[in-house]
């Protein structure tokens, strides 16, 4: 397909920008690009078999070595969306884990093609981690023009750059596990090969995104697709559903709200990981002593998935009080899917990454971080 048409597309053909239920079919992950669309009804969504034969996730023969800078100066990282939740901590792990690194921001929009050439073509980066995104599901509904021109068109004007000034560089882009959508109903945990399947206007653009990425790799890209699931930590926005929680839990126990939380969604099951293993494992990617194969996508989860009310229930255990769960059907559900849960075998096995942080402390870290924000 050429490049043209990948973008008209990705852009508004195949995907509804309303974020309707559309279900991409996919024979593995894009196998050179067969696609199958299909209506996914009200109740379980379709699954591989049913509309292209899934293919097993394989790893293929390694091909280059991944491109470092001389040692007085450090391997350059562009790093996208840094100021965000996510960026901020993965700054304070990169500081760990590669001292030597030379980090590679700024303020640019990636919308903007001179801009971002510029950039690449003056730094000569080594590698790409790219978060910069509308990231909120609500945000995105209210806001779908940007939504869609900066998930999917910023991620292809700093893929192409990438692709044309700086070939050997590796490019990081962290997808999402919202773009499965559907595919959850399935209740079983979902590999790489699961059906893209978008509900709701961020995912259906961060698909679109994250099937661009696919194919520009198979044109010269060094690319890397890592599908995050729901990630918890410090510093997080209260629309997150730990976060959500844990501010309920501070409050009541500060006196600061009666002994009731106020849910939306119960039973609704997360896929949670502590965002510091989720950076550990964007850092692994470029770690290695080689790169994984062009058009490699990787699930970044926990594989273990926990309801609303069992959360709450833990925080409040931390927290050492009582209260009642109140349930308020206006709330939305933050991912809008019933449950979602994963199967982080394929990371285990390129990166050699799994969660490593326990669940308490994660639930004490969140916590902590709430406590001190709701001081008077």
């Amino acid at each position: 397909m050429k490049r043209l048409e990948l973008r008209l597309h990705l852009a508004g053909r195949l995907f509804a920008r309303d974020g309707s239920r559309l279900a991409l079919a996919l024979s593995g992950d894009v196998a050179e690009n067969s696609m199958a669309w299909a209506d996914i009804p009200d109740g379980p969504g379709p699954s591989c078999l049913e509309n292209a034969p899934c293919q097993s996730f394989q790893f293929l023969s390694l091909r280059t070595v991944l491109p470092h800078s001389g040692p007085e100066m450090g391997l350059r990282i562009l790093l996208t969306g840094g100021q965000g939740f996510v960026g901020q901590h993965l700054k304070a792990r990169l500081k760990d884990r590669i001292p030597g690194h030379v980090l590679l921001e700024d303020p640019m929009d990636i919308r903007d093609r001179a801009a971002v050439e510029r950039f690449v073509k003056d730094e000569k980066p080594d590698a790409c981690l790219h978060l910069a995104a509308v990231s909120s599901v609500a945000r995105a509904k209210a806001e779908n023009t940007e939504a869609w021109t900066v998930n999917l068109d910023g991620t292809l004007i700093l893929a192409e750059t990438f692709e044309t000034h700086a070939p050997q560089a590796s490019f990081v882009f962290v997808s999402t596990a919202e773009i499965y959508g559907a595919s959850f109903s399935s209740g079983q945990p979902l590999d790489e090969s699961a059906v893209i399947a978008p509900v709701n206007a961020y995912a259906s653009s961060k698909a679109a995104a994250d099937l661009a990425i696919g194919n520009l790799s198979q044109e010269g890209l060094h690319g890397l697709r890592l599908r995050s699931f729901t990630q918890a930590g410090t510093a997080q926005d209260e629309e997150a559903i730990l976060p959500f929680l844990a501010a309920q839990v501070a409050r009541i126990e500060a006196g600061q709200q009666a002994p009731a939380i106020t849910v939306g969604h119960p039973d609704a099951g997360f896929d949670i990981t502590d965002v510091r293993d989720a950076c550990d494992a964007y850092i692994d990617a470029l770690a290695l002593p080689q790169p994984l194969p062009n058009r490699t996508a990787l699930n970044i989860c926990s594989g273990v998935t926990r309801s609303v009310r069992s959360m709450a229930h833990d925080l409040l255990e931390v927290a050492g009080i009582s209260a009642f769960l109140e349930v308020d059907a206006t709330i939305p559900c933050p991912s809008g899917l019933p449950s979602m849960q994963g199967n982080p075998a394929a990371a285990r096995q390129a990166l050699g990454w799994t969660p490593r942080i326990p669940w308490h402390e994660t639930l004490v870290t969140v916590l902590n971080d709430w406590r001190y924000r709701i001081r008077p």
